[in-house]
């Protein structure tokens, strides 16, 4: 049961309910029960004070002890309440009732009044009152301002109602527990609703997960908050997204590699099975012929090989410091016979530049690509140039073609193995896609980067950095 995150929210929602209104409560309870007390002190404060005015008025200036018992009795009588009047040095000078009258009077010196009832014969009773000094008391004075006495408000007695706020802290209780039952009920729903709208998205999202683990790779979440929930509905649909485009690359890459296996090998077999039938004479040329799409097999295969540890991040170097320019060079030079026919200008203005830490094979197949790449988009009479430039950290080399160049859609994807811009995939236009993949695999193995930037009709320049020796 407690294995649903929700019945744990909802648990743990409960006990701190239950602690914080219990503590509320309790607290409420102790502070109003004492602010209630103290009220009833002010207000026997205040009704003594009134009562010592009215007795101090009625006597005028006579302290006649018959007179005084009965303006007592009295105001006894009217505040419902017991009273005597306690001259300065602790000595009774009158009460309400004869009971008290005849009770011996003692002033401790904590300030306490001790009051015992007598039997006729002088012997205590059990009941004695205690009054402490803090209890309602007012003076009573003279007309000339001198103090007659101290008015004293006795507490109940034991037959009496000992504890007159009783009924006002039981109500009081009883609406306490039933205000704290509904605030906790009002609570609990709200907080059931609250789990209920914050595990729903977490729902969705376990739903949607399960059906991306069984294939369904345009499982998606629907996005309706900008919270937590909603940040991790965005990042798991952008992980479908990518899955799914996985998925799309890895079936292309399939196929890629199927279309490019058939064309040599069913070159290769036709023209085994040509020789086998005697159509054809094994000749130096069929040779010929049949080794050049062997050649390309494996060069296709070493191509993907390399592409492979390149993306794997696996790719050995043999890091040295390495001249560009001596590169670039070396790798024109290969290429002039190739483009001489079509009276395409080859040239180079990379100067002397601050050495590299590179791989001196694997940069100049990088070189290679890119200039095989632009000799086949150049049309003739075109040129392509090979440029350099050097900052503090890096140095970049850039080829450029007066080529057709490539437009803006073809951009972003120009460097994904097996891209080909010319959907017809004929040889004329282009490889198998993989030549600029493997200059983005080798450049970031070395720890740089590629770019490539082009305006339509007016040809294309790829460039690519390597970090200079430190």
């Amino acid at each position: 049961m407690f294995r649903s995150l929700r019945v744990r929210l909802f648990a743990v929602a409960v006990l701190v309910i239950v602690v914080a209104l219990g503590a509320v409560a309790l607290l409420t309870r102790v502070f109003v029960r004492r602010e209630f007390r103290e009220f009833q002190v002010s207000e026997r404060e205040a009704r003594v004070g009134g009562a010592a005015d009215v007795l101090a008025g009625r006597l005028a200036h006579e302290a006649d002890p018959a007179r005084l018992d009965s303006v007592l009795s009295e105001l006894g009588r009217s505040m419902g309440r017991e009273l005597i009047l306690v001259d300065p040095h602790g000595r009774l000078l009158g009460a309400t009732t004869p009971g008290l009258r005849a009770a011996r009077v003692v002033l401790d010196p904590s300030g306490r009044v001790l009051i015992e009832d007598r039997m006729q014969q002088g012997a205590r009773v059990g009941r004695a009152r205690m009054l402490l000094g803090g209890s309602p008391g007012a003076d009573v004075k003279r007309a000339d301002g001198s103090v007659m006495g101290r008015l004293l408000l006795l507490p109940p007695s034991a037959g009496e109602d000992a504890t007159p706020h009783a009924p006002f802290g039981d109500t009081f209780d009883m609406r306490l527990v039933l205000a704290a039952l509904a605030a906790g009920a009002v609570a609990l729903a709200l907080t059931w609703m609250l789990s209920r709208r914050i595990l729903e998205p977490v729902g969705a999202l376990t739903a949607a997960a399960r059906r991306l683990g069984q294939g369904d790779l345009a499982s998606r979440v629907a996005v309706s908050t900008s919270d937590e929930i909603g940040e991790l509905s965005r990042a798991f649909n952008a992980m479908a997204e990518a899955l799914a485009r996985q998925e799309t690359l890895r079936r292309t890459l399939v196929s890629d590699v199927a279309h490019e296996l058939r064309t040599p090998l069913t070159n290769l077999r036709c023209q085994i099975e040509a020789v086998e039938d005697g159509l054809l004479a094994p000749s130096p040329e069929i040779i010929g012929s049949l080794r050049e799409e062997v050649m390309l097999l494996s060069r296709l295969v070493d191509d993907l090989q390399t592409l492979s540890v390149a993306e794997a991040g696996k790719l050995a170097l043999d890091r040295s410091p390495v001249a560009l320019r001596d590169l670039v060079e070396g790798a024109i030079e290969g290429f002039r016979a190739r483009v001489a026919e079509r009276a395409v200008t080859l040239r180079s203005t990379v100067s002397d530049l601050p050495p590299v830490s590179a791989d001196a094979s694997r940069i100049g197949q990088v070189l290679r690509n890119l200039l095989a790449n632009a000799a086949t988009h150049t049309p003739e009479g075109g040129t392509i140039e090979v440029a350099a430039r050097a900052d503090r950290r890096f140095v970049t080399v850039s080829v450029t073609d007066t080529g057709p160049g490539i437009a803006p859609a073809h951009l972003p994807h120009v460097f994904e193995r097996f891209y080909r811009a010319d959907p017809s995939r004929a040889r004329a236009t282009g490889g198998a896609g993989l030549g600029l993949a493997i200059v983005k695999g080798i450049v970031e193995a070395h720890g740089g980067t590629v770019g490539v930037a082009s305006d339509p009709g007016r040809g294309a320049t790829f460039h690519f950095t390597l970090p200079v020796t430190g």
